[in-house]
């Protein structure tokens, strides 16, 4: 490591450059906002199929609310979805 540089700002990653209005910077966190073309409120967990889908409700944080919550205090989850 030669540098760290920090920033009170979000730089643009290369995803945000080929399609912003995909997924946010924080996309997967909150499962009551939906992707531009699909619901966030479901996931397919494996092993999956056609047949069977083993579909489950997507839970905030991915499960990991104990854990990882209090990074995102203050953050409107729906606008920074």
């Amino acid at each position: 490591m030669v540098r760290i540089h920090l920033t009170d700002k979000q730089p643009a990653t290369s995803w945000q450059d080929q399609n912003a209005r995909e997924y946010g910077f924080y996309s997967n966190v909150n499962p009551e906002v939906d992707h531009p073309r699909w619901s966030q409120k479901y996931e397919r967990r494996l092993p999956s199929s056609l047949f069977s889908p083993n579909r489950i409700p997507t839970t905030m944080f991915n499960g990991y609310g104990e854990q990882v919550a209090h990074l995102y205090t203050g953050m409107d989850l729906k606008k920074y979805y």
